[in-house]
């Protein structure tokens, strides 16, 4: 399987899908299907990440082959999840992002995660301590976002209101019967939750560059 062309075949026939099976799964026309197996042409980015969640295996997997462990013959696609604009959030309803979604890379999450993961490139410095010692999220961080993760006191979330088009990073804080949505950054304020606030995910992990 050297090129992409036989590796989208691979995958479709290990599926035991038809063409036409793959194409309305990955919601590209079959011609494109044709195409694409025989190597006429490549996948763009947004068709690629439509082929992979349909074939159920990495990106990586399709464009160079790339697998884990010498047994395995398609990696996972939730190993590798895409790091998307925050506007695309802000259009989310939670759950499972649209497949329209610009995808700006892939990136390999650092713990095991949902299916529906995702990766933000945090914009703001709300989330960053005055205490050096303490846990920080400082702009150009990369966060990884399961929408499927349980929610607990003290997780740090990505939501937004429902009637709003601008989404939050936060600490999730439970005291009582209320709900909070609180900064690292003391400079910023904590904002209760109420009917209209849309958990879109829970964090899971982080990447800090050097």
């Amino acid at each position: 399987m050297e090129t992409i062309g036989s590796r989208i075949k691979a995958a479709r026939k290990a599926k035991k899908m038809t063409q036409k099976d793959l194409s309305d799964s990955a919601e590209v026309s079959a011609t494109s299907i044709v195409y694409w197996e025989r190597d006429e042409i490549e996948p763009k980015s947004k068709n690629l990440a439509s082929l992979a969640r349909a074939l159920d295996c990495a990106p990586d997997f399709l464009m160079y082959g790339a697998t884990f462990g010498e047994e395995v013959s398609i990696a996972q696609f939730h190993s590798r999840v895409p790091l998307i604009k925050w506007a695309s959030v802000q259009k989310s309803k939670g759950g499972p992002m649209s497949k329209e979604v610009d995808v700006l890379d892939w990136l390999y999450c650092p713990v095991q995660c949902g299916k529906n993961t995702f990766a933000l490139k945090v914009d703001s410095d709300s989330m960053v301590s005055p205490d050096p010692r303490a846990k920080s999220y400082p702009t150009g961080t990369i966060i990884f976002v399961d929408p499927e993760a349980e929610i607990s006191n003290g997780s740090r979330v990505v939501a937004r209101k429902s009637t709003s088009t601008e989404a939050t990073f936060k600490e999730y804080i439970k005291d009582g019967g209320d709900s909070y949505l609180k900064p690292i950054n003391p400079q910023y304020p904590t904002v209760q939750m109420d009917s209209d606030t849309l958990i879109i995910g829970v964090v899971i992990g982080s990447f800090s560059a050097e």
